[in-house]
């Protein structure tokens, strides 16, 4: 019988759709609070009238492997999520300190799938064989930071399909060992001015796709594709102090806000662990003004980040860590 604390996660990005990742040097460790990456097998039941009242036969239906991993974001592992849902970033490098600059991108990885796909292993900590999935896509993540609590990342996947299992795989510590980042490493910058009524932060991109099935000889997904416009949500909580924020909301005004996270420990002389997210023009839609009890008035507000045509993008996150490339 496995314990979840037992259990762990590797993931690989894959060079083309349809091709797993065999060699276990290429898989990164994923520390998780919690996944629910699984198959998908549907039933196809026949619905013609036979002359009785039970169900028609039954075949096996459209499958998919899908689910979210859940974990408090580290220095690397983060990494891994950050080009899983962006894509493959640009890079700095100065002695053995490397900022990462991701950016959503601009074109789908290839005809089949909007960003590079990944195999997954699953080691259960049981002593048999591992299930290992392959083809599965990013399609949404969610950033969030709260008063009194780690940073943490929940990633979404689908368009996945069942490879062959395998046996138990040792993917090494690679950034498990990494410092987290806590509420008190926080600094947020709100139209260029330091901002310290933020309580919680939520950064959530969403690339609006899913899986197609085509006329093949497979019952798994064959494309994950768009199905509408990248969205890039902020929301949060903050506490009331005046009216500027409301009136920003009334006219819909769009800032600068900038949000960066410090590791508390050097990783060399003068440079930490660390995570920029700047989004150019942030925007309130919803800053309700509602009392529901008698303590201190705390706005829980919905935010976006629009496209700026000066930059090329609605958001960017930068990286830094002792990783030299993902």
């Amino acid at each position: 019988m496995p314990y979840g604390q037992n259990a762990k996660i590797g993931v690989a990005f894959q060079t083309s759709h349809g091709t797993p990742v065999t060699d276990v040097g290429s898989f990164y460790p994923m520390p998780f609070l919690s996944e629910s990456i699984t198959p998908d097998v549907p039933e196809l039941i026949s619905q013609n009238m036979q002359g009785r009242f039970d169900e028609g036969e039954s075949y096996s239906g459209a499958r998919n492997v899908a689910g979210t991993i859940t974990n408090e974001s580290q220095p690397i592992s983060l990494g891994v999520a950050l080009k899983a849902i962006c894509g493959t970033p640009t890079l700095v490098t100065s002695a053995a300190i490397t900022a990462h600059t991701f950016l959503p991108a601009t074109d789908d990885f290839d005809s089949n799938v909007i960003n590079i796909p990944m195999t997954m292993h699953k080691n259960l900590a049981d002593g048999g064989q591992v299930p290992v999935f392959q083809d599965i896509v990013a399609t949404r993540m969610e950033l969030k930071i709260a008063n009194g609590e780690f940073l943490t990342c929940a990633l979404n996947y689908t368009g996945g399909s069942v490879a062959s299992k395998t046996t138990s795989q040792d993917f090494g510590t690679l950034g498990i060992t990494g410092k987290k980042w806590t509420w008190d490493v926080t600094s947020v910058e709100l139209g260029g001015a330091a901002n310290v009524e933020f309580a919680e932060l939520m950064v959530i991109q969403d690339e609006q796709a899913s899986p197609r099935w085509t006329l093949q000889t497979t019952r798994d997904p064959a494309r994950v594709k768009r199905d509408g416009f990248r969205q890039v949500r902020i929301n949060g909580t903050i506490r009331f102090m005046d009216q500027t924020e409301y009136d920003n909301f009334l006219a819909l005004t769009t800032k600068n806000l900038k949000i960066t996270m410090t590791g508390p420990v050097a990783i060399q002389s003068g440079y930490y662990d660390a995570l920029t997210i700047e989004a150019p023009n942030f925007k309130y839609l919803s800053y309700p003004l509602n009392f529901n009890d008698p303590s201190e008035l705390l706005v829980s507000f919905e935010g976006k980040a629009d496209y700026n045509v000066g930059s090329g993008h609605s958001i960017k996150y930068t990286l830094t860590n002792t990783q030299d490339n993902f």
